[in-house]
């Protein structure tokens, strides 16, 4: 912009200035506002810490697999699944892939025959994380679940 213009021009132009300026400031608002509240955000170590252990707790659940008939073995890693699983819940209740890390204690629990706790967290997953990807295996796992309770009660 020129410093030699006119007063009317300049008057003009700043108006202009601000009206977009402010305008801007209006529609990028509408745009926050419309869009939900604004989380804070993500801590990228502590998701990349919790990433590595969600990884590793899907290692040992689908990987390692210990002897046919080691009762005490199948428990142990479970145990070490479900402490993993958990420790990510406790350090970071806003991770990125929280809804699979309740669907993943959800199985290990299945496997470990806690139907109570599976079943919760099953439909923590459903209830929760509607849009996840894991809510069609939740509802299946629920689902199975249901029909082994009512075996149990019949039989």
């Amino acid at each position: 912009m020129r410093v030699v213009m006119k007063k009317g021009i300049t008057r003009v132009c700043l108006t202009v200035a601000l009206a977009v300026g402010i305008g801007g400031l209006t529609i990028a608002n509408a745009q926050g506002v419309s869009r939900g509240p604004i989380s804070a955000p993500r801590d990228p170590q502590l998701e990349k810490e919790c990433a590595h252990s969600l990884d590793v707790a899907k290692y040992y659940f689908y990987k390692r697999k210990p002897d046919k008939g080691d009762k005490d073995g199948l428990e142990r890693l479970n145990k070490a699944v479900e402490s993993r699983l958990l420790e990510i819940l406790d350090l970071n209740p806003n991770f990125g892939k929280v809804d699979e890390v309740y669907f993943m204690l959800g199985e290990v629990y299945l496997r470990g025959s806690n139907l109570d706790e599976a079943a919760k967290n099953y439909d923590r997953v459903i209830k929760d994380f509607p849009d996840s990807q894991f809510v069609g295996d939740a509802k299946k796992k629920l689902n199975q679940i249901e029909s082994q309770a009512k075996v149990k009660k019949e039989g």
